[in-house]
């Protein structure tokens, strides 16, 4: 017999076959439950990184927004003050009063470019007590034409100065009107006025975020718009999107921003600082949001999209994320080995051996005393197994006697 490996009979193959089918089905049991809390935990990382996300933009947003804000409440501010030393400046008053436009425009050269070069100031005008437009010092052959925004009439509504955000043809811009006196009659009005364009190179500047002004262009002439365009040397860009138009960018791809970042029906609904997603560009991961953008009255006319990248945030989310992923496999791995020992001493063994037992007893082997000192379930369950097996070899002895 020697060399020939013996196959289980009688009683020992059932044993075998419960062996296996125990320690398989726990162990699998235990494996799978593992699995699920690992894949549960890697679930709750990945979901607070997505939210840490979320929130980081929503800041970066509301920071751009404050700053844009910040920015706005300045230049009124220094418009209103330069606006107030020129109209306390008497030289410029008679030749108004005497409605010499030719010697009123070469008398505001020099303050126009001063107050350009310093103070950022694109627009001057003087303005008729009816509203006609008596001369724009910035652009001295457009004349006559009536002036009807807002901030003039709130000027000339209430007798005092008015300032705000408001659209014109092309592109918005912030207005300072003020009623403009001579020996305490009002003569006209003046208006100094700055494009908000360069407001995007601060934002940047401050917050390293690049930013896009998107106005509706139900508000804008797009005549206008296309000739400004050409004549400051630009790409005429109106038809790039369909409901909207990008009056300035910080970013040097505008393609990208119309046909990867901007979705109007996402624009249509931003009420405020809003996180709108992340985008890819040339293997790197940016932020997109927006705030809206509201003129003098609080009426929405468009939008400050905000590009921020978010690469160093990701890599570092991700590498973190590896990290809590190895330590949960580690943890994993040990309490699987942990679990699994203990489970194996404590329930497992009793288990193979009790039913070892029962086949026995199926068998009608009854002579295997069953003993233990636990006062766990364990023991519960093999203490009644024990009082079983007492019972049945007495019925079995009693049955054996009568049988006789």
């Amino acid at each position: 017999m020697t060399g020939k490996k013996l196959t289980p009979t009688g009683t020992e193959l059932p044993k075998t076959l419960l062996k296996q089918q125990l320690r398989t089905s726990i162990r699998g049991k235990i494996l799978g439950t593992q699995v699920l809390i690992v894949v549960v935990f890697a679930a709750i990382v990945v979901y607070f990184f997505q939210q840490n996300l979320r929130i980081n933009a929503h800041q970066a947003i509301r920071n751009t927004q404050g700053i844009y804000n910040s920015i706005l409440a300045n230049d009124t501010k220094m418009l209103s003050a330069a606006l107030n030393t020129f109209v306390n400046d008497q030289s410029y008053k008679l030749l108004y009063e005497r409605h010499d436009r030719g010697a009123l425009a070469t008398a505001a050269e020099n303050l126009y470019k001063t107050n350009h070069d310093n103070y950022g100031i694109t627009h001057f005008y003087f303005i008729d007590n009816d509203g006609t437009c008596f001369l724009r010092v910035h652009k001295p052959e457009l004349f006559g034409d009536p002036i009807d925004r807002l901030t003039f009439l709130k000027a000339k509504e209430t007798g005092t100065v008015a300032s705000g955000l408001e659209l014109g043809k092309t592109a918005f811009a912030l207005r300072v009107v003020a009623p403009y006196l001579h020996n305490g009659m009002r003569i006209g009005y003046v208006e100094f006025g700055e494009e908000i364009d360069h407001f995007d190179q601060i934002v940047k500047k401050e917050t390293g975020s690049d930013v896009a002004v998107l106005i509706d262009k139900t508000l804008l002439d797009e005549k206008s718009y296309r000739q400004t365009r050409l004549t400051m040397g630009q790409k005429d860009d109106w038809d790039d999107l369909k409901g909207y138009a990008m009056v300035s960018t910080t970013f040097d791809n505008r393609t990208f921003i119309a046909k990867s970042v901007f979705n109007e029906q996402e624009v249509r609904t931003v009420e405020g600082p809003t996180f709108l997603g992340t985008v890819a560009l040339e293997g790197k991961s940016l932020m997109k949001g927006a705030f809206p953008l509201h003129d003098m009255t609080g009426k929405k006319v468009g939008v400050v999209m905000v590009l921020s990248s978010i690469q160093e945030q990701v890599r570092h989310e991700r590498l973190a994320l590896i990290i809590l992923l190895i330590a949960g496999l580690m943890l994993f791995a040990v309490s699987f080995i942990f679990t699994y020992r203990h489970l194996k001493t404590a329930i497992i063994t009793p288990l193979i051996e009790l039913s070892e037992t029962a086949i026995d007893i199926s068998m009608g082997n009854m002579d295997k005393n069953l003993e233990t000192s636990r006062t766990d379930e364990i023991g519960m369950l093999i203490r009644s197994f024990e009082r079983m097996r007492v019972s049945l070899k007495k019925s079995m002895e009693i049955l054996n006697r009568r049988g006789r």
